[in-house]
C-alpha cells in the first residue's frame, strides 16, 4: 500500500472512531469526569456532587 493511500486510510479510521465516541456522548462523559463528576448513563446528564456538599 503507497503511502498517500495509508495516510487517508488512517484519517478515515479516526474520524470514524470520532464520530462513533460523539454518537453514544463520550465527549460529555468526558467532560463530567474531568470536572469530577458521574455520568449518568440513563439520563444523559452529569451529577456534580461537589458542588451539593456543604462547605
Amino acid at each position: 500500500m503507497k503511502r498517500p493511500a495509508r495516510k487517508i486510510l488512517i484519517v478515515l479510521i479516526l474520524a470514524a472512531l470520532g464520530l462513533v465516541g460523539w454518537h453514544f456522548g463520550l465527549d460529555r462523559a468526558g467532560d463530567c469526569l474531568l470536572q469530577g463528576g458521574r455520568w449518568n448513563w440513563d439520563g444523559g446528564f452529569c451529577r456534580l456532587d461537589r458542588l451539593a456538599r456543604p462547605s
